[in-house]
């Protein structure tokens, strides 16, 4: 759900007259001494995703649904290194950082970064924390006190935290592949900028992922062999999905508090025809009367939206779909000048219901056509990958004035 920049092929297929629908597994195993944390411990998750593995939208969203800070090793490397050497102003780029460690690769080894991690973590021990340990940038992963065998130097570490384990993106190299292939074979003319040809995308992702899965492997057997590697199956593509996993491990398994709801889709009606039609349960969406949630139905309309932030965040934080009716609300005479970069886009295209949230409990096999809510609605979709839907005829200055202002108050939690 959510999934505002999601393509066709990520949970939809369309044909002329319906829609077909599947979804994928994703799987997930975990290590016998992965353990709950508890409140008197630091929780920190180290990340492994190579090309294609959607790390970047699963860390951010475990960041804002449950409280984790980054850190990412390349930024800290980036910052610190230059410090190492005597005239920091000679550093001005990361080719001069490239050409430093080649003369000096001594200069970058795990226990050094691993101790700076250790003092950002020290700096907030009681929030989870969540550790991108592998550098994009090639050069440093040549390094080899970087990427040698971790066991004594993370030994070291949990020496200073004890709740310790490594969340796995695993998707195979030939799936990356054939994501690039399939992406190439949709425009085979396409020739990209200086005449380079789409073959070149499929070699540089081949030795992008072969480099990634080497520099990763001891560290990888490092945690399967202490029993706490979480391991998830992303080869399905499909980001929803694979974060829907990943949560349900988080806030069942591990027993941690949501402290907001993320990617979430909410449909506004004005009028009580805009519901009609609408299965509530097939599409998992939770029912709200906006003007329940206020005890004045003619409050000013921020703080309509105000209340309504609130019970998405705070009444149900597992919940990511809800069917908003705002009739005998203010909203639609919301005036707010609210300035922000938090809004990403109005689509005004025909856009259907399905785009955004994956149906659930469906009974036809696979590949059969189900009959959908037609409906077509104007999308506003917020930076943080979250997405208001409204009815086809609503004011495009009213939609983004109300998704902007509860990007705005949300972010705020």
């Amino acid at each position: 759900m959510g999934c505002g920049n999601s393509s066709e092929t990520e949970g939809r297929k369309e044909e002329e007259h319906g829609f077909f629908h599947r979804r994928p597994k994703v799987s997930i195993r975990v290590g016998q001494h992965v353990e709950e944390t508890s409140k008197d411990e630091t929780l920190v998750v180290f990340v492994f995703g190579g090309p294609g593995s959607k790390k970047g939208r699963i860390v951010d969203d475990l960041v804002h649904m449950y409280g984790f800070r980054a850190l990412i090793a390349e930024d800290l490397i980036l910052k610190e290194l230059p410090k190492k050497v005597q005239n920091v102003m000679t550093i001005e780029s990361t080719r001069g950082l490239a050409e430093m460690l080649k003369d000096n690769q001594s200069l970058l080894s795990l226990e050094w970064i691993l101790e700076l991690i250790g003092n950002e973590i020290e700096k907030d021990p009681k929030r989870p924390h969540i550790i991108d340990i592998m550098p994009n940038l090639r050069f440093l992963l040549r390094c080899e006190k970087y990427i040698q065998d971790p066991e004594y130097d993370m030994k070291n570490f949990e020496k200073r935290f004890h709740n310790v384990f490594a969340l796995n993106l695993a998707i195979p190299e030939e799936k990356v592949i054939k994501q690039i292939t399939a992406h190439s074979a949709k425009h085979p003319d396409k020739m990209k900028e200086a005449g380079q040809s789409d073959e070149a995308d499929t070699s540089r992702t081949q030795r992008r992922n072969a480099l990634y899965t080497s520099s990763v492997k001891n560290f990888l057997n490092y945690f399967t062999s202490s029993g706490r590697l979480v391991t998830v199956d992303v080869a399905c593509g499909v980001a929803d999905l694979i974060w829907h996993r990943v949560s349900d491990f988080f806030g069942h398994q591990l027993e941690l508090e949501p402290i907001r709801t993320v990617n979430t889709v909410i449909i506004f009606a004005f009028d009580e025809l805009d519901f009609d039609g609408l299965d509530m349960d097939r599409y998992a969406l939770q029912s709200v009367t906006l003007k329940n949630l206020v005890d004045d139905s003619k409050a000013p309309p921020d703080k309509v939206l105000a209340a309504l932030c609130r019970h998405i965040d705070t009444s149900a934080p597992l919940v990511e779909a809800f069917a908003v009716d705002a009739a005998d609300t203010t909203l639609l005479s919301y005036t707010s000048d609210r300035k922000s970069r938090s809004t990403r886009f109005v689509e005004h295209a025909e856009t259907y219901l399905d785009k955004y949230i994956f149906i659930s409990n469906l009974k036809k096999t696979r590949g059969r056509k189900c009959s959908l809510f037609q409906r077509l609605y104007k999308v506003v979709a917020t930076t943080q990958n979250e997405v208001c839907l409204f009815p086809q005829e609503t004011d495009t200055e009213l939609c983004k004035r109300i998704a902007l202002y509860m990007a705005e108050e949300r972010k705020g939690y």
